[in-house]
């Protein structure tokens, strides 16, 4: 079947994207081809000038991404999501059947006072 990429175009460039005349295209291109490239490579040439490209696998699977602030990632790279994803994800969750609870850190038992070193000698 082929691969999928998933890419952000910012409307901001939407009216260079209507007028192009080629000079997308070829940036568009090679930031996909760019994917592939070593780490070190892929956060310089992911840019297109009107967008970043995200990910992309073979079109036999799904990509999972969240988009924002200009930019985007694999949901299972990411390390910080908003409160506003986390909850349409909970809701897409509980409407395939799964119960979604917030796990919470255990609170710590309080800190002894240390002593005043006056307790407990005898006199």
């Amino acid at each position: 079947m082929g691969w999928n990429t998933v890419a952000v175009l910012y409307n901001d460039f939407i009216g260079d994207l209507k007028r192009d005349q080629g000079r997308y295209g070829p940036e568009i291109a090679a930031a996909i081809l760019a994917l592939g490239h070593p780490p070190e490579h892929r956060r310089h040439h992911l840019s297109f000038g009107a967008g970043r490209v995200i990910s992309q696998a073979h079109a036999d699977y799904d990509q999972v991404v969240i988009v924002g602030q200009n930019s985007g990632q694999l949901l299972q790279d990411a390390e910080t999501v908003s409160r506003y994803a986390l909850v349409q994800m909970a809701e897409c969750l509980e409407r395939h059947g799964y119960t979604v609870t917030k796990r919470f850190k255990p609170k710590l038992s309080p800190t002894p006072v240390p002593s005043l070193g006056g307790e407990g000698r005898e006199g």
